[in-house]
């Protein structure tokens, strides 16, 4: 009876340390390769590959993401620390991302700030997620992203090069503005426990499909 006991302890001490599964992949060496193509020609737009390089104690993964032309050469490169905490929820600073991402594509140091991106372990359909705004600037140059109208649409199975997988799918709105770049789009991106998005469709203004992204492979 006491080893029984202690067997049942040892079984519930054992799943408290283990770390709830969130919508984002944070297993250290994962490699996942998305393609994105636009709809109307079906060109291809870039090849994204997302390495996971580092795992902390305190849930924080750090990722690298190589964004690639059709020929294979490196277009740029974006280190992110993204949050997941022992219940799984992920959280992405939007305004560091932002000035990242900047700073990776002119090669002009940007600083960013403002709210950050979370999506809750355990959201369901019907569900309304938390707007998001951020600002970076470049010099003087202001640039501002607003996320909002977040809804969770429905669960679906998706099959994608990569494989099948259970999805959640959320749908926002995008408004990016600043000098020379103004767009609002809407985007619907289909969420996978333990993989993040394996799916990512961008709308223009009019609710015209204009690129697909997919997770064509995942190691």
């Amino acid at each position: 009876m006491l080893k029984r006991l202690a067997l049942i302890f040892t079984f519930f001490l054992l799943c408290g340390s283990l770390q709830a599964q969130g919508y984002f992949c944070s297993r250290k060496g994962a490699r996942l390769e998305y393609v994105r193509k636009y709809a109307d020609s079906g060109k291809l737009r870039w090849r994204h590959v997302m390495t996971v390089t580092g795992v902390a104690a305190d849930g924080t993964v750090t990722t690298t993401s190589d964004f690639l032309k059709a020929n294979g050469k490196l277009m740029y490169s974006v280190v992110e620390k993204t949050d997941v905490d022992a219940d799984g929820n992920v959280s992405l600073d939007m305004g560091n991302a932002l000035a990242s991402y900047i700073s990776a594509r002119t090669h002009i140091d940007a600083e960013g700030w403002g709210d950050p991106s979370v999506l809750p372990a355990d959201i369901e359909p019907g569900d309304t997620l938390a707007c998001v705004e951020s600002w970076a600037k470049v010099g003087p140059l202001k640039y501002t992203v607003r996320i909002y109208s977040r809804q969770v649409l429905r669960r679906e199975t998706v099959s994608v090069p990569a494989g099948t997988f259970d999805c959640l799918v959320v749908r926002e709105m995008k408004d990016e503005s600043g000098p020379g770049h103004n767009r609002l789009v809407m985007n619907d991106s289909w969420y996978c426990k333990d993989v993040g998005y394996v799916r990512h469709d961008t709308y223009d203004r009019d609710g015209k499909l204009e690129t697909t992204e997919i997770l064509y492979s995942i190691q």
